[in-house]
């Protein structure tokens, strides 16, 4: 006999579909995790390409940190009570989302820098 599909979504299926969004320099980056603090969506407004590559880096981190921590914040309504208590195995899991989120986080900043750089070398009037 196999198992009937439950009727509410699994905890997780929960967790994975929080979504929320981090802006920054002045709404030009706007930045989407998902409860594991995934990126699941980076919109660069043109007219961030303005901005140094510094001050660009500097704004994906800033609406990264913001989406990230409130997805958290949220996220964590739907672990239920059981699974909230302390447990290596949780511990361990949540460690290994936040190096993902980190590594995928660095990963943008690479390319969002290269991409101002190249914008940076064509703006500039030709002798």
């Amino acid at each position: 006999m196999k198992d009937q599909p439950s009727e509410q979504p699994d905890f997780l299926d929960r967790f994975a579909a929080v979504r929320e969004t981090g802006t920054a320099a002045d709404g030009l980056v706007k930045v989407e995790v998902d409860g594991t603090s995934d990126l699941v969506g980076l919109v660069i407004d043109p007219r961030a390409m303005r901005l140094s590559s510094d001050e660009l880096a500097a704004a994906i981190r800033a609406a990264f940190g913001q989406a990230r921590f409130a997805a958290q914040e949220r996220a964590t309504d739907a672990i239920p009570a059981a699974l909230q208590q302390d447990s290596p195995e949780l511990d361990a899991m949540l460690r290994e989302i936040r190096a993902d989120a980190q590594t995928s986080m660095n990963e943008i900043l690479v390319v969002a820098n290269e991409l101002s750089m190249r914008l940076d070398r064509l703006m500039r009037p030709s002798s």
